[in-house]
């Protein structure tokens, strides 16, 4: 699975609002209320008039095209460095590799955002990652939206490629605070272990490509209905395959339903937010296994067959991600607050093909549990005082279901870790920021245990391993023109 770069706030939707950017902002990309409203209307409010327009016999638009292009650039730059160097992936120990790394950039954007007519607004993402070394898509969300003559009713229909970039909200998904893209444990850390997360997290650009329909009712009520299909990237086929599977590690088989309702109220300087989600996944993953079919095929003919997960009969994993969120934030003349989260439950039918009691493939089996569990609960706070000082803590915390099989080593997909944030804004467009991770528990890593050398194949011996290892001080800058 592909995870995606968290998107920001931009100039062309202070351009062509004319309004700064703390109108949609408390401070990027945490939205305040006018710009939940903003991002629901389709990315269309204005107060310039378009600079070619044609009204039909029926006074309806079809031409609306604005002065200039909301075109945008984000940048965004970083060092980490690990409390200690981790091991050398291509030598054993004492091997090891720098205990630091220099991202510039980490990535780089160009963004085509706003309006496109009236009623159609989009936002257009193509980005360097310095992580992967490639330019691709990224974030894509594309919307028609109206409302009705007292604006009572919001509703719309988007398309995107991202599982909930189309939210307003920040307390789950892609908009989760803290936001700063960092090359700490997520991308391999210490022991190459990453922390797990619910596939809620993970399902992005490259990966599915979703469509659906949403309504905001008198700047309270929010329900929405989406559906999501696999949408591979870097592909050699127009449909997803085996070989679509080897290379992506899986896909989405047929649809995956979401859903999300939310309140909000807003009085004065103070909002508040509550809502809840649902997401159904049928997965395909990417695993060395032999269907009875394809080994009574290989029999017949007598030649070999190499282990390989099909897309059609494949095994299937079936998950199911039931999230709560809240947000509040005080958004004043002088100080600004924000207290947001999200509980997310996850369950996981591992296929029987996979499982150890009933697999029936010839190579080894991928599960130990016909059903795993994974809980992930995370929470932040943060502050800002006059938009130019401020920071944030954060504290996440991931349990599931004991799986060897799976998660390796003592079959633990726990992972517990504190962010602390200090930033600077100079300018609303340009931040530094100044951040460090600490982790007291990582998956199969759990301090004060070490781990057996098994865990490590590419590194044999490598001692005393701990979750705190991979503690990591993180110097970045975020800005965008």
């Amino acid at each position: 699975m592909l995870v995606a770069q968290p998107a920001s706030a931009i100039p062309p939707f202070a351009r062509q609002t004319g309004l700064a950017c703390e109108a949609c902002h408390t401070m990027p990309p945490e939205l305040t209320a006018f710009g939940r409203r903003f991002k629901l209307s389709g990315y269309t409010l204005t107060t310039r008039p378009p600079l070619v327009n044609d009204i039909d016999d029926h006074k309806k638009n079809t031409l609306w095209l604005t002065d200039m292009p909301g075109v945008a650039i984000l940048a965004q730059m970083g060092y980490d460095h690990y409390d200690r160097a981790p091991p050398d992936t291509g030598n054993p120990y004492p091997a090891h590799a720098q205990s630091d790394t220099f991202q510039f950039p980490d990535q780089f954007s160009l963004v085509y955002a706003g309006a496109v007519s009236d009623k159609v607004g989009a936002w257009l993402q193509l980005t360097y990652n310095g992580q992967a070394g490639s330019v691709g898509v990224d974030n894509i969300d594309i919307r028609y939206s109206d409302h009705t003559s007292d604006n009572k009713w919001v509703w719309g229909v988007t398309a995107n490629n991202y599982l909930t970039f189309q939210d307003v909200w920040n307390g789950i998904g892609s908009y989760t605070i803290p936001n700063f893209n960092t090359v700490t444990l997520s991308s391999g850390g210490v022991g190459g272990t990453g922390t797990s997360g619910p596939i809620l997290n993970a399902l992005g650009p490259g990966s599915v490509a979703g469509i659906g329909a949403y309504g905001f009712y008198n700047d309270s009520l929010y329900f929405e209905l989406s559906a999501y299909h696999s949408a591979v990237a870097g592909g050699n086929s127009p449909t997803i395959d085996s070989v679509s599977l080897a290379a992506n590690g899986g896909a989405v088989d047929r649809f995956a339903p979401y859903a999300r309702i939310a309140y909000e109220r807003d009085w004065g300087y103070h909002s508040a937010e509550i809502g809840a989600s649902a997401l159904y996944v049928n997965w395909i993953p990417s695993v060395g296994y032999i269907s009875a079919q394809q080994q009574a095929a290989a029999a017949l003919s007598g030649n070999a067959y190499t282990p390989t997960q099909t897309f059609n009969p494949g095994a299937i994993n079936r998950y199911t991600d039931l999230s709560v969120d809240w947000q509040y934030q005080y958004n004043g003349q002088n100080n600004i607050f924000s207290f947001l989260g999200h509980v997310t439950h996850e369950r996981e039918q591992n296929s029987n093909q996979l499982v150890a009691a009933t697999f029936t493939g010839v190579t080894s089996p991928i599960y130990t549990n016909p059903t795993d569990t994974l809980t992930q609960f995370l929470v932040t706070g943060e502050y800002f005082r006059n938009r130019r000082y401020g920071g944030l803590v954060s504290f996440t915390r991931t349990t599931g279901t004991y799986d060897p099989l799976a998660n390796g080593g003592n079959g633990s997909p726990a992972n517990q870790y504190e962010t602390f944030e200090f930033d600077y804004v100079p300018w609303l467009n340009v931040r530094f920021i100044l951040q460090y991770d600490a982790y007291q528990v990582v998956a199969n890593n759990q301090s004060p245990f070490n781990l057996s050398n098994a865990n490590f194949p590419n590194s044999p011996g490598f001692p005393n391993v701990k979750a705190s290892d991979n503690n990591t001080w993180v110097l970045g800058l975020w800005m965008d023109f």
